[in-house]
């Protein structure tokens, strides 16, 4: 990670065992970099709702807990996306299979709303535009019933998201995290097994999230695709297949929106962005020095090199 200059990661998904883990090795200077860590709900269950949960005890001076985590859908190429229409290849020859709910909307609504009720901030993982659906319905339902300001929730992948499904994030305070890499990973096994062309080609759509005036970020899902930010950068920008097609170009965004959404907006979106994400007095020395300048030629930037990964002001990657 501190290679391809990553100064936070973002462990999307903690028990308590690898919580403490996490912390101990941070104290120890195993992991040299930042981490947020977002607590998975199945795994400390009551805790989070009984008094018994302490950010603290899986905490260390660069280890934040986060947002609590649930999985409302699967993957689409894994056929467990939850989608409102059916798979464009049927799945085992049944033509109106759509995947199918991680999480019974009921039990959605009930957990989401506990856990509003409670004060967390939530990250809730939906593929499918069905599973975006319930998780919108969800936490519209909580909102209603206990209004918070600024919820901030974030709606994971979001990769089916269709264009009135992200209106509706804007009213609710929702912010998306993208997985547009897939683009480039899965993007022609989408358009030609499980999506079909029109519904491929607004994939991960960032440029709808920036016209409604959505602040979002880009993510990798590692290990499902190689950590490396420059390529979700990149994604972001030509969204291009490893077939070489483009898939979408109505969704691509430019060179400095793109790192906006690895960099401050990614910080925003867990209310970090008043110590980390820009260089500005008052934040974290955290930086990465690059061999050029992304902006000059968008096209070969994610072959850039990174030169230095610096967190904190001292330097824990250094190219040979």
């Amino acid at each position: 990670y501190a290679r391809v200059g990553v100064t936070t990661a973002q462990s999307g998904g903690i028990s308590p065992e690898l919580g403490k883990g996490l912390a101990l090795f941070s104290r120890f200077g195993i992991i040299p970099m930042r981490i947020l860590a977002f607590p998975f709900e199945h795994q400390f269950g009551d805790m989070l709702l009984n008094g018994n949960f302490d950010p603290a005890d899986y905490s260390s001076e660069r280890v934040e807990v986060g947002a609590v985590k649930l999985v409302a859908d699967g993957s689409i190429q894994g056929y467990t996306g939850y989608l409102s229409h059916p798979y464009h290849q049927p799945f085992k020859g049944d033509a109106s299979y759509r995947g199918y709910p991680a999480i019974p909307r009921d039990v959605l609504f009930d957990k989401v709303e506990k856990l509003h009720q409670a004060g967390y901030q939530l990250a809730i993982h939906g593929n499918g535009d069905e599973s975006i659906e319930d998780i919108l319905d969800a936490f519209e339902a909580a909102q209603l019933a206990h209004p918070v300001q600024d919820p901030r929730m974030i709606l994971i992948h979001s990769q089916m998201a269709r264009e009135d499904q992200v209106a509706r994030m804007k009213s609710l305070g929702v912010t998306p995290s993208f997985f547009t890499a897939h683009t480039w990973y899965w993007g022609d096994r989408h358009r030609d097994i499980f999506m079909g062309p029109q519904r491929a080609a607004v994939m991960s759509p960032s440029r709808w999230a920036q016209d409604y005036g959505i602040r979002f970020s880009s993510h990798l899902d590692t290990p499902i695709t190689p950590m490396l930010p420059l390529q979700a950068v990149w994604s972001s920008v030509h969204r291009m297949t490893v077939g070489g097609d483009t898939l979408g170009e109505d969704q691509s965004i430019d060179v400095m929106d793109a790192l906006r959404a690895v960099t401050i907006d990614a910080a925003y979106q867990i209310f970090q962005y008043d110590n980390r994400g820009s260089l500005e007095p008052g934040n974290h020395a955290d930086l990465v020095v690059l061999t050029g300048n992304p902006l000059n030629d968008p096209m070969a930037m994610r072959d850039l090199k990174v030169e230095r990964t610096v967190v904190g002001g001292v330097t824990i990657y250094r190219r040979q």
